[in-house]
């Protein structure tokens, strides 16, 4: 059997590529198409190095999962473990759906061009006539993956119910997927409010012993923000585990407070 190495690694590179682009979706990311590209070129490269060097069963597998990790570190650059680690995980499910899903469509591709192409002598005729049809059935599914799931979390603003002392705020905050701010210990979402306003204030009281400290780095300017993990934390009255953190004079477009989508 002839195995073209362009072939096999655009196959590879398609694959992973919708592969990325899915979990992202399904995890409410930020898509980053310049590492999505560069993970997918690197699982594209690794299936063709599968192929011309064989290595040992347990060997191979060892390799396969530390290439797909190093993928998702290019692609999800996270520094939470935890999060990391459940975007491995997703990515891992979404890619065997995939697999199994165009290996079943391939067998009964298979049938059906074998009836039209039998007759040409050269198989990269048939190879490439299935690649076709493979990959651009592929794209159709990650577009409507990404309408489905771009409506569903069409969500501008929620409500917080946060409790640090004694007294509860109430404050309507911004869902934004730019903020990806996490606790680089405990993996815990940073939910950002004003320094000017009244939640801002008390946490700004609270003595540095007790408070998280979160760096941060943005286009020109980084740092480190100071904040608390609340007694009591909703968003839109369901508990939840974040850490609440003032920022210098943020309007967040006339809301309160900044909520990462990952939060929803």
């Amino acid at each position: 059997m002839v195995v073209y190495a362009d072939i096999l690694f655009a196959i590879n590179f398609s694959m992973d590529f919708i592969s990325m682009f899915i979990t992202q979706l399904l995890l409410n990311r930020k898509i980053n198409k310049r590492r999505i590209l560069l993970s997918s070129a690197l699982g594209g490269l690794y299936g063709v190095f599968e192929l011309l060097v064989p290595v040992n069963t347990v060997i191979g597998i060892i390799i396969n999962l530390s290439v797909s990790l190093l993928m998702c570190l290019i692609a999800y650059y996270e520094r939470s473990v935890r999060r990391l680690f459940s975007m491995y995980i997703v990515y891992w499910g979404v890619s065997l759906t995939l697999a199994t899903f165009m290996s079943v469509f391939y067998s009964f591709l298979n049938k059906i061009l074998s009836k039209y192409i039998l007759d040409y002598s050269y198989t990269s005729v048939y190879s490439g006539a299935r690649f076709f049809v493979i990959t651009s059935l592929s794209i159709i599914c990650a577009v409507i993956f990404g309408k489905a799931f771009s409506k569903e979390k069409n969500i501008t603003s929620a409500s917080l119910e946060v409790k640090i002392n004694e007294k509860i705020h109430l404050l309507s905050a911004l869902c934004d997927t730019g903020n990806m701010l996490s606790d680089p210990l405990s993996g815990r979402p940073v939910i950002l409010v004003s320094r000017d306003g009244q939640l801002g204030k008390e946490i700004d009281n609270i003595p540095d012993i007790y408070k998280k400290y979160i760096p941060y780095r943005v286009t020109n300017s980084k740092g480190v923000l100071k904040g608390v993990i609340p007694k009591v934390l909703k968003i839109d009255g369901k508990n939840t585990d974040a850490i609440i953190a003032p920022v210098e004079n943020k309007g967040f477009a006339g809301y309160e407070g900044c909520i990462p989508y990952s939060l929803l």
